[in-house]
């Protein structure tokens, strides 16, 4: 009886998103023969904006549960991507926006209360990644957190920035600069860290909290922390 409560939920979640979306003039493409554990539906923001071809493909895995409070923004004029792997959790409060982007959430991954990923671009998270509470990724381009990767609390990653002449025009007028940010495999993003655009971390590293990491590689296996952050020294053992 739980399992058919749980599928006649999700159907109906579904039929009132596809709605929403045909409203404002965009198409749904649900794959998504397991449903999902929706604790409370997700709300559903639909704008007539974006440029693309007015589709949002929503693709969902086995046992995906869904929290409570979760907020769905989708430019639907533009070509939307939402996909979430096997046995993921998004939790309460989350936000998703996409922007004529892609959001790829791998298998057994963990979306924490409060997390807002937003989207123009692609926006993948791989398997049993972690992005914790309150912590905000915006992607204009490509930002790639990788297997294993753990973003702590109150953590923003970004690819993309305004520059600033020093004149009084309008900052959010000025152009934009973006270059992709990656994160590597097993990589710790400690609390309340910045990481900006272009950005490489390699993989088995840990960015110490309240660290700004800007454009460049970091290296594997390391220590990387300050603002501007650096390579400070080899990880040990006596670093759990």
């Amino acid at each position: 009886m739980r399992d058919v409560y749980r599928s006649l939920r999700f159907r109906a979640w579904a039929a009132r998103l596809r709605i929403d979306l045909k409203r404002n003039g965009c198409r749904l493409v649900l794959d998504a023969p397991y449903g999902a554990l929706l604790e409370d539906g997700p709300a559903i923001r639909a704008r007539m904006a974006g440029e693309g071809d007015g589709t949002f493909t929503l693709r969902i895995g086995r046992n995906v549960t869904v929290g409570k409070g979760v907020r769905l923004v989708i430019w639907a004029l533009g070509t939307n991507v939402l996909e979430i792997g096997d046995d993921t959790l998004v939790d309460d409060q989350v936000h998703l926006h996409l922007r004529g982007g892609e959001i790829r959430i791998g298998r057994a991954a963990v979306i924490r209360e409060f997390a807002v990923l937003r989207s123009e671009g692609l926006l993948t998270i791989g398997e049993k990644g972690n992005v914790s509470h309150g912590s905000v990724i915006h992607c204009r381009e490509r930002v790639a957190l990788e297997d294993l990767s753990n973003i702590t609390e109150h953590v923003t990653v970004v690819d993309s920035d305004h520059s600033h002449d020093g004149s009084g025009d309008y900052v959010l007028d000025q152009p934009l600069r973006v270059s992709p940010v990656s994160i590597g495999p097993n990589t710790f993003v400690g609390a309340g860290s910045v990481v900006l655009r272009g950005a490489r971390v390699g993989p088995n590293a840990m960015v110490a909290a309240g660290s700004v990491v800007p454009e460049g590689d970091y290296p594997s296996g390391w220590l990387i922390g300050g603002s501007p952050a650096k390579a400070i020294r080899p990880l040990t053992k006596r670093d759990d």
